[in-house]
């Protein structure tokens, strides 16, 4: 009676299981980029609803500062710094706007001459999150 297995036996094996992980994980990586893109694209939209909310609620303007740089975005009601969120630290994802402010006016309209675009990248997958002229986040 045997109890241990060969050498040949024991590669063998290996090699099916590194085989099989070498397909199986591209696919896996690429799920979990989406799913922490789409995270951060959805955090992102609730803290600009959030801002719009405050405008609406204070009757005053609010300033949502976008630095891209460290992937944060901070809302400021009268001066007071509201709401922060890093996304690169909670999430891993790199930040791009197509401007540093947005301002939501006491009636919940955004200032500004044009739409603001926010794409969010996550290893290979990117978001879109864009402001238009009148205050909505798509």
């Amino acid at each position: 009676m045997r109890n241990a297995h060969t050498l040949w036996e024991l590669l063998a094996a290996l090699t099916i299981v590194s085989t099989l992980a070498a397909i199986a994980a591209p696919p896996a990586l690429r799920s979990r980029d989406r799913a922490t893109a789409r995270a951060a694209a959805t955090t992102l939209r609730s803290t600009l609803a959030s801002a719009r909310d405050a405008s609406l609620a204070h009757a005053s303007a609010a300033l949502v500062v976008v630095d891209a740089t460290l992937a944060t975005v901070t809302v400021i009601v009268d001066r007071d710094t509201v709401l922060r969120h890093a996304l690169m630290g909670d999430f891993r994802s790199r930040l791009t706007a197509s401007r540093d402010t947005i301002r939501f006016g006491p009636t919940g309209r955004a200032f500004g001459a044009s739409n603001t675009t926010l794409v969010i990248r996550a290893g290979a997958a990117a978001e879109t999150v864009t402001v238009s002229r009148v205050g909505r986040v798509r």
